[in-house]
């Protein structure tokens, strides 16, 4: 049985098994094409999909997608002014999911078995949801026109507001009045909007009325409590995944505003959270310009493939360090993993034994090279499949043909002269047991 650590209690705990398994993985907000970073959190969650599948669960996975927020009203405007309307709005976000379901492809999540929620195509059930929250005494509208949800009364009724932190999250901090940005930091412990009143300032003409909570959108936090909602018709998550910088606010959130509605035990049953992905031993940043998304990648001559690899270099729990010299071995790696062995039913079987283990993905990429395991099972448990490589050109093929040849007279000087021959070119030979892979040369 699968073993899953659970942020909430501290403690590695198995999933139980039942009929079905809501999954639910916190989605990318489309203002701008995913980074690095937060890919590695979606090729932690497509791991677990897998472990799920291949261990006899049915899950039904859904992700959120953010098209409706500060950021994505900001970009709006940008590109069509002051008078972006919600339409607008729409247009260019969806511009951005469609760049993002063409980098779930490239490092083969299962974006098929993936139901993706718009915000903005569920505004009226998350005006419900907000509405009862008022009728509950848990949300109130300020004079500012926004509607707050009351951390206070949260805490007076269920005392555990800030729990998934760890249970001293609230010692020597006190509430504050109100916070109307989607984003801040876990010192502010002001109630958060849950829906935003209109702003001709700030949000052009990119709105939605509703007679009791008047012109606005939603905050950022209530999204995701009514898209579980929606996605998994009122039933509880079982397993809800994410970064870990989502813990606070938004997840804390997410566990206030639905349980304050569904009552105690009732939201999230198992959360699991990725670590930060570090590049050059820093934190992403452009103003650090070590800001990469996939695009970045790719232009280096690595793909999709290489860098999924890449990530299976640590546990989704353990900090990750991303430099271009790792993604490299990554990719050689790579190239040799398809030709170390066959497939075997007892080999699967003690790749399953780790992965259960909250899916120990690097024990079992150890397992793998130690036992000379391969077939199938590097696709429909890891994502991994062969990158088919551009052919060499005839001078390369000429090359490496007379260097075959050398190594099978034992002629290893004449073979090392090859070798740089084909570098000089452009290409690097690998040696495998399949024979010799020349592949373009990177430059990093």
């Amino acid at each position: 049985m699968l073993k899953l650590y659970n942020t909430l209690t501290k403690l590695v705990q198995e999933v139980p098994k039942q009929q079905k398994l809501n999954l639910y993985t916190c989605g990318p907000t489309v203002y701008n094409h995913a980074h690095i970073g937060n890919l590695r959190t979606y090729i932690s969650s497509d791991l677990l999909y897998r472990a799920l599948k291949l261990e006899g669960y049915n899950p039904k996975w859904v992700m959120n997608i953010t098209d409706i927020d500060d950021k994505t009203i900001k970009g709006a405007i940008e590109k069509h002014g002051q008078t972006a309307t919600v339409e607008n709005l729409r247009d260019f976000t969806k511009f951005y999911f469609d760049e993002f379901l063409k980098d779930l492809s490239e490092v083969n999540v299962l974006r098929d078995e993936i139901e993706f929620i718009r915000v903005t195509d569920v505004i009226p059930q998350i005006q419900e949801f907000i509405v009862n929250l008022m009728e509950k005494g848990y949300a109130y509208k300020a004079e500012d026109g926004s509607t707050y949800f009351s951390i206070e009364k949260y805490q007076n009724d269920f005392g555990d507001y800030g729990v998934l932190v760890g249970e001293k999250f609230l010692e020597g901090k006190k509430v504050g009045a109100r916070v109307a940005v989607d984003e801040y930091e876990k010192e502010n412990l002001s109630d958060f909007a849950l829906w935003k009143a209109f702003d001709t300032k700030t949000d052009a003409q990119i709105f939605w009325d509703h007679k009791t909570l008047g012109k606005g959108r939603p905050g950022w936090h209530i999204e995701c409590s009514a898209i579980n909602n929606v996605g998994f018709e009122g039933e509880p998550v079982d397993i809800h995944t994410g970064a870990v910088d989502l813990m606070f606010p938004h997840h804390t959130n997410e566990i206030a505003q639905s349980q304050a509605l569904f009552g105690k035990g009732n939201f999230v049953r198992h959360w699991s959270h990725a670590e930060h992905l570090l590049v050059e031993g820093k934190k992403m940043a452009k103003s650090a310009n070590n800001f990469y998304t996939l695009r970045d990648v790719l232009k280096k001559g690595f793909s999709g493939m290489d860098f999924r690899y890449a990530m299976m270099a640590s546990s989704y729990r353990a900090q990750q360090n991303f430099t271009w010299e790792s993604l490299l071995a990554a990719r050689n790696a790579l190239t040799s993993l398809f030709v170390v062995g066959q497939e075997a039913k007892q080999a699967n079987d003690y790749l399953m034994s780790t992965l259960q283990n909250d899916l120990n993905v690097p024990e079992a990429i150890g397992l793998i090279w130690k036992e000379k395991i391969g077939g199938k099972i590097l696709e429909d448990l890891f994502g991994l499949k062969k990158v088919s490589e551009a052919e060499a050109p005839a001078e390369v093929k000429d090359l490496l043909s007379q260097r075959d040849s050398a190594k099978q007279q034992k002629d290893f000087a004449k073979s090392d002269e090859l070798r740089k021959q084909i570098e000089d070119l452009g290409f690097e030979v690998m040696d495998t047991q399949d024979g010799q892979v020349a592949k373009k040369k990177i430059d990093l």
